[in-house]
């Protein structure tokens, strides 16, 4: 005779653990999209913001193109994907416009990378998947 848990026990344990912090159990797909695209307070990385952040963010070997971080809490960008956004081309585009800073490679992409950086307000395009959470930026139909 061995012990047995409550059933409905270890499935409240589990859905808490996946309703506390909004990205664990959106899989890495949305992980990926925040680590690369997700950027709340704007870091105080100096001069450089954009070599900083495409460092600490692992997108600098080999260098990437372009990439553009968000500044606004997750919440938000999340709502792009629901009622905050609009079918645009199978995509979502928000309804409101979005502090953003874009890096974009001004060097060729091996050594080191060096980026320059332009940060204004625009409309967000992403893919959403179908639980509805952004997991791809749209860097060509940023307007």
């Amino acid at each position: 005779i061995g012990f047995s848990p409550c059933p409905n026990l270890l499935l409240f344990l589990v859905l808490a653990w996946c309703l506390a912090p909004p990205a664990r159990c959106q899989g890495p797909r949305y992980e990926k999209f925040l680590r690369q695209h997700h950027d709340h307070l704007r870091i105080n990385a100096g001069r450089d913001y954009c070599g900083a952040m495409m460092q600490r963010r692992g997108m600098a070997r080999p260098c990437k193109d372009i990439s553009t971080f968000i500044h606004t809490p997750k919440a938000q960008i999340h709502t792009v994907c629901g009622s905050g956004g609009i079918e645009y081309w199978g995509r979502r585009r928000s309804q409101a416009q979005f502090p953003v800073t874009t890096c974009s490679l001004k060097g060729p992409p091996w050594g080191r990378c060096n980026y320059l950086g332009h940060a204004n307000h625009r409309f967000l395009v992403v893919t959403c998947d179908p639980a509805g959470w952004p997991v791809q930026f749209d860097e060509s139909h940023i307007m």
